[in-house]
């Protein structure tokens, strides 16, 4: 596979999956073996798996759409950086609906065998997530990024931090 057939095949399976909620058709993109990381605890081995996972975010989130914000292709590995824009219309982990709009970003990565995914691993910005849905309050930045080490004072507006944990920092400084 080359990285353009690749990137058809990544677009067709979050859009048939995703956007269709299609789950009946993951076999076409899954090996029947496929082995997820971090290991989700409780979930069946293998295709079956990865239905009942794929299912759960379909049942939480509604209008799912997918924007690749960039896309690495190498040798058998897909990795690409995703924005996931959602609705928040049934329960996930707990949480009743919302009716939130949310926007998950995720860089995950699948290994590919004979044209389907074998193994992948995935960390989306859950905390953002969980943020958007109200879970709990941002953190402050200012405790992960104290101004006085970063060697700034009051005084200048700049971007600071542009991400972290999805939320955006803008302070007034000037550099010492």
């Amino acid at each position: 596979m080359d990285a353009t057939t690749a990137r058809r095949f990544f677009q067709e399976y979050v859009t048939t999956i995703y956007e269709k909620g299609r789950v009946e058709e993951l076999g076409r993109f899954y090996t029947r073996d496929v082995v997820p990381h971090p290991d989700i605890p409780g979930m069946e081995p293998g295709l079956n798996g990865m239905k009942v996972v794929i299912r759960s975010w379909l049942d939480a989130f509604s209008s799912m759409r997918y924007t690749t914000d960039s896309f690495v292709f190498q040798r058998d590995i897909i990795a690409p950086r995703i924005s996931v824009n959602a609705v928040h219309t049934g329960d996930f982990m707990g949480i009743p609906a919302t009716g939130r709009k949310v926007t998950v970003v995720s860089h995950p990565h699948y290994r590919l065998e004979h044209g389907k995914i074998a193994e992948f691993w995935d960390m989306p910005d859950m905390l953002s997530l969980l943020q958007q849905l109200g879970v709990f309050s941002a953190p402050s930045l200012a405790a992960w990024y104290p101004t006085s080490r970063l060697g700034i004072t009051k005084n200048k507006p700049e971007l600071v931090a542009p991400m972290v944990a999805g939320v955006g920092l803008v302070r007034e400084y000037e550099r010492v």
